[in-house]
């Protein structure tokens, strides 16, 4: 499903080790424009967006950092978008979290804090409270994730086991972690495959790529100033897409950990559409022994 990943501020307090603000910031400070989206703006592009395109709020800093984040997710709603959450909770106050609960989220993902500090999570009374209100409320859909081990007094409130998550360079574009090789030939993203429709809304309206484009290198358009459909006919566009399949065009999919080799990407697909066919084949047998001489 198509997808827009929703930036509703640039700059974040949490200061995660594994996201790389570092890139962000002096880049979209070259593109000029305001660091937080308004609720004007955000109902502006909406009317621009495709009705059956999900919208994630997540993006490349902490959503509820921008007091309009609960408005912004109930008028999304409202207006029939299917809609998912990814939250530190940082920002976030008791209302919000009462206010969402008519939500029926696809995911509602909240990033917990560690005791090896890769995320700056302040685990206040307040903090904990707003968890466990989480944890106690209706939303649909919740998960819990971190990146380290679990504090106890997280623990305690969440009241299971979370698995930890794996850190990845974000395509290369962090230094703290190993980034992969850079893959040749033809490639695929795992997420979209090469239409390459799962996008990222800057406060600004700049589209970029995707949530891997912290150096903002593939820009495909603006939101506030043209259609949605014209994202996909620009020359950034269409430059990384032609990259998928060449090469020598040094495209960011090229270090990312969710881009795969065709053949690798593929792989499923035909696997899938064999054991369709063997099903098939099975499904005739039974006739066929039923039809079978006897002797």
């Amino acid at each position: 499903m198509r997808t827009i990943d929703i930036t509703t501020n640039v700059g974040c307090s949490v200061r995660c080790a594994f996201c790389p603000q570092d890139k962000l910031l002096p880049a979209y400070r070259d593109r000029g424009g305001t660091r937080q989206m308004t609720f004007a703006a955000f109902r502006e592009m909406l009317r621009k967006i495709p009705p059956d395109t999900a919208l994630d709020f997540s993006g490349m800093a902490e959503p509820w950092l921008n007091p309009d984040c609960t408005e912004m997710l109930l008028h999304a709603h409202e207006r029939g978008y299917e809609v998912a959450a990814f939250t530190t909770t940082i920002g976030m106050d008791e209302a919000d979290v009462a206010r969402i609960q008519s939500i029926p989220f696809r995911r509602f993902v909240v990033h917990l804090p560690d005791t090896e500090r890769y995320s700056k999570i302040e685990m206040s009374d307040a903090y904990l409270q707003i968890l466990a209100n989480i944890v106690g409320s209706g939303i649909p859909n919740r998960e819990f994730m971190t990146m380290g081990t679990l504090p106890r007094e997280v623990a305690a409130v969440i009241g299971r086991r979370i698995k930890r998550t794996r850190m990845m360079s974000r395509a290369g574009n962090l230094t703290n972690v190993r980034a992969p090789e850079r893959l040749a030939g033809p490639i695929r993203c795992r997420s979209c495959g090469d239409s390459l429709d799962h996008n990222m809304l800057l406060p600004n309206g700049d589209v970029i790529l995707c949530c891997m484009d912290y150096g903002l290198r593939h820009v495909l358009g603006n939101l506030l100033v043209s259609d949605y459909r014209e994202l996909f006919e620009s020359e950034s566009f269409k430059r990384v897409q032609a990259g998928l399949d060449d090469d020598s065009f040094d495209i960011l999919c090229r270090y990312c950990e969710n881009a795969a080799s065709l053949d690798e990407y593929e792989r499923p697909e035909k696997k899938r559409r064999f054991g369709n066919l063997r099903s098939l084949l099975k499904s005739f047998m039974p006739a066929a022994d039923e039809n079978r001489p006897r002797p």
